[in-house]
Parts: structure tokens; C-alpha cells; sequence
């Protein structure tokens, strides 16, 4: 393993990174997907949105009990830094619950991994694309939250697979528009954008939350079926990593031409 494709743990109470040999096994992850992740891009000198990483982290693990969110968080950035300047990376970020146990957690602090991979920006156009037929989304009211509980994104990215896709748009349990398989989903009509609310079960992406601060009187948020979509002019998908605009849905085509106010969110 290269040393930018490297996993490195943060056991509670300990202070310091470790080799991930040292992770404990089994664990709270393993067993049960008990936490979260965080998915980000560290340009060379910093963390791509760090700060929106780390709120909507902060905001989850509230949700799910998880104790042991502190100033320490803060100091990623720095840690990455210090070791890995100059070079792009994907930092897959984990935060579970401490502790064994069965279903009934023993303790309520957090054990941390850190995986870091060579970073490959999303790619500017996805060619074919299709409704998912085996997957819908229910939203709870942890749906918004990047969970370990990913098993509903590994079905679609296999049935995306399996259908020789570029790209899969999942829908909620009433048949709205949702997001798609590994990102959220925007289209536009004119000026006007529109992108599905959390209520439809889409996660709260920081890509999307980038989007929304950027253009705010632009994007509307709301429930949205198929039809509605596949009458926009422009579609793309967006996560941390970039936008990336798609060609066709099924059999109807859409522009792929870079659109202004998008240029230099992802930068």
C-alpha cells in the first residue's frame, strides 16, 4: 500500500493517528454501520469545505448519540497537511460509535479511521443514464447524514453496473425525484434550478449545500416526479468532488455545456 493509499485509526481514548493494524475488530462499524463518513478532497494545502464537513458531521453524530465531538476535529486539516502538502488526495473520513455490545450500545464515544487514496475529480459529462428500477429510498430522520448504513447506494451502484449506466436517479417510496447513485442531482430551466428537498430522502451533500449558498435565488427545493425533470434544459450531479453534467436520460438528450455560476464552486 502506497503511502497516499494508506488507512490510518484514531481509537477513543488514544490521542494520536496509528497504523490501522491497530483497529480494534470486531467493531461498531463492522457489526452494525453505528456511525458516519465524510467523503472530502484535500487540494494540496487544504480541505476542500472543511467546515461544511465538519458541521454536518457534528450535526450527525448529535443525532446518533455519538459523544466525543471536539475542538480535535479541527485539527484534521492541519494533520493532512503537515504530512501530505502539495499533493491532491480522497479522504474518506469515518466516525463510529466506541465500544462493542449488541444492539444497546456500552459507551457513546467516537473511534475515527482516515483512509486516504490519490484524488480523481468527478468527470465532466456522464453519457448514459436511466431511473433505478430496484432501489427507492425511504426517508428517516437520519437520511440526510452520511451513515455507514450504505447498503441502498452499494444496490443502486450495482444495478447501475449490471445496466452498463454512467449514472442511476434514485427515487423516494412515492416515485420523487431523490438524488442520484453516489451524489445529489439539479436540473435547469432558463435561470430557474431545481433540486429535490431533503424530505424526498436525498443526503445533504456538501456539494449541494456549495450549490445552494452559491446561487440561493436561483434553486428551488421541493418534491418532484420524472416528468418534471426530464423537461429541464440542463442536468448535472454534483458531490465534493465536482459537478458533473449528464448527457442523456434514456432517450432524451440535454446540453452539457459548462454553466457560469458553477465554474468556480469546485475550484
Amino acid at each position: 500500500m502506497s503511502e497516499t493509499d494508506t488507512v490510518y485509526v484514531l481509537q477513543a481514548p488514544t490521542e494520536a493517528w496509528v497504523a490501522a493494524s491497530e483497529v480494534q475488530i470486531p467493531n461498531r462499524a463492522m457489526n452494525f454501520g453505528d456511525g458516519l463518513f465524510e467523503t472530502m478532497v484535500f487540494d494540496g494545502a487544504s480541505i476542500r469545505f472543511f467546515d461544511f464537513h465538519l458541521e454536518r458531521l457534528r450535526q450527525g453524530m448529535e443525532l446518533l448519540q455519538i459523544e466525543g465531538f471536539d475542538s480535535r476535529f479541527y485539527d484534521l486539516e492541519t494533520w493532512i497537511r503537515e504530512r501530505f502538502s502539495g499533493r491532491q488526495l480522497r479522504v474518506r473520513w469515518n466516525v463510529y460509535r466506541a465500544g462493542a455490545g449488541k444492539y444497546t450500545p456500552e459507551v457513546e464515544g467516537a473511534c475515527q479511521t482516515l483512509h486516504l487514496q490519490p484524488f480523481a475529480p468527478a468527470p465532466a459529462v456522464k453519457g448514459k443514464t436511466s431511473f433505478a428500477e430496484e432501489v427507492s429510498l425511504f426517508p428517516f430522520p437520519w437520511s440526510a447524514c452520511k451513515t455507514l448504513s450504505a447498503l441502498p447506494y452499494v444496490m443502486a451502484a450495482q444495478e447501475r453496473r449490471k445496466r452498463g449506466l454512467d449514472e442511476l436517479i434514485l427515487a423516494d417510496y412515492r416515485g420523487k425525484i431523490s438524488e442520484a447513485s453516489s451524489s445529489n442531482i439539479f436540473w435547469r430551466r432558463g435561470k430557474k434550478v431545481y433540486t429535490p428537498a431533503l424530505g424526498c430522502g436525498c443526503i445533504a451533500g456538501v456539494g449541494r449545500r456549495a450549490i445552494l449558498e452559491k446561487i440561493p435565488r436561483l434553486v428551488t427545493e421541493g418534491a418532484f416526479g420524472a416528468n418534471e425533470l426530464l423537461g429541464a434544459e440542463q442536468v448535472w450531479t454534483s458531490n465534493v468532488t465536482g459537478v458533473s453534467y449528464l448527457e442523456k436520460i434514456d432517450s432524451v438528450e440535454f446540453s452539457t455545456e459548462p454553466w457560469e455560476p458553477l465554474l468556480e464552486i469546485f475550484e
